[in-house]
């Protein structure tokens, strides 16, 4: 990456909550989903372009059209740390993933717990986090040996993937997950919003849900991945003021999808006014690479106070995240705020 003079990073080292390793071009054929992202796929040709963006964005020679795995440029950890260091990131939290949609189009994307422990979080364990992806369609048995195995490696939560999995509410498939990580000291991120894997199901992914597990899990700490985007981002961010367990990060929302009702101005300011400290920022990195720098000076143009947006980029996550601070009760420094009256 080249270093120039920027206006895209702040005074303040900046914490990305939300990546997904896995299309690193090591080993790639065996983690499946992973290079269908690279190669062209008439069915999606979006995503064609978006990686070949991000090949050029750092400094990978064009890639051209990709048809085949041997074509995936050499993207790897080294191009991460890269990233990082020239935007000021000093924390970035990694999704292992372990899913697959409904039928007909059976879509498998697997990025497994040992490649992010072994190829990330043991290599630079100052830099990363985890988070264990739940294949929870396949049943509570193999739910919780996941959750167990979350634990084991040192992974601070589980995903809920429920554009793949299903509805995240449903009481026989996900309630013991949400039992032993509250038992084991994990947090729980749930996808709310939309999403453009192949054979996703908007049906499964509405904020709605997340009421009941807040109501019947209220000491589990809940995060909602990417606040109902596009779908019902108000609902999110009500959920999040009204229950003290619940939290919200913004991955995924930039202007390139829809201003009117993803990453804009009049969202941003509703969260500093009644969630501040609920909430953190998240990229998909590397997916969105291409709008990481527009992303950065949309923020830091936003009429939104200078520690709003500590606590967006940075603050929030090193409670949440970083310390540890999980529990309902926890001391005053980092205790959740009180929800707030909206009128």
């Amino acid at each position: 990456m080249s270093q120039e003079t920027n206006d895209f990073t702040f005074d303040f080292k900046i914490i990305d909550s939300h990546a997904h390793p896995g299309f690193e071009k090591k080993d790639i054929e065996s983690r499946p989903g992973n290079p269908d992202l690279w190669i062209h796929d008439p069915q999606h040709p979006v995503n064609r372009e978006l990686f070949r963006n991000m090949a050029l964005c750092l400094g990978i020679p064009d890639p051209g059209f990709i048809t085949k795995a041997e074509q995936i440029p050499d993207f790897n950890i080294d191009h991460w740390i890269q990233f990082m260091d020239e935007f000021n990131i000093s924390h970035m939290g990694l999704q292992a993933m372990d899913t697959q949609s409904d039928p007909p189009r059976n879509w498998r994307w697997l990025v497994p717990y040992e490649y992010v422990k072994e190829e990330f979080l043991d290599k630079y364990p100052d830099r990363f986090w985890g988070i264990g992806g739940i294949h929870y369609k396949l049943g509570p048995e193999h739910s919780l040996e996941q959750v167990e195995k979350a634990k084991e490696f040192g992974f601070i939560g589980v995903k809920m993937f429920t554009p793949m999995e299903g509805y995240p509410n449903d009481r026989e498939k996900c309630y013991p997950i949400y039992e032993r990580c509250n038992e084991l000291g994990l947090h729980v991120e749930v996808h709310t919003g939309v999403e453009s894997c192949p054979g996703a199901r908007f049906k499964y992914c509405d904020p709605l849900f997340i009421n009941d597990i807040a109501k019947d899990f209220p000491h589990l700490p809940i995060l909602q991945i990417h606040c109902g985007m596009v779908m019902n981002p108000q609902l999110a961010l009500w959920n999040c003021n009204l229950h003290s367990n619940v939290y919200t990060d913004i991955s995924g929302f930039h202007s390139r999808h829809n201003p009117k009702y993803t990453f804009n101005a009049d969202l941003l300011k509703l969260i500093e006014e009644k969630i501040p400290n609920k909430v953190f920022f998240g990229s998909d990195f590397p997916v969105f690479l291409p709008a990481y720098k527009d992303i950065m000076r949309w923020i830091k143009a936003q009429p939104l106070s200078g520690e709003f947006k500590k606590n967006l980029l940075r603050d929030n996550a090193v409670r949440f995240f970083l310390k540890r601070e999980f529990e309902c009760e926890v001391t005053a420094e980092y205790a959740p705020p009180q929800a707030a009256t909206v009128t």
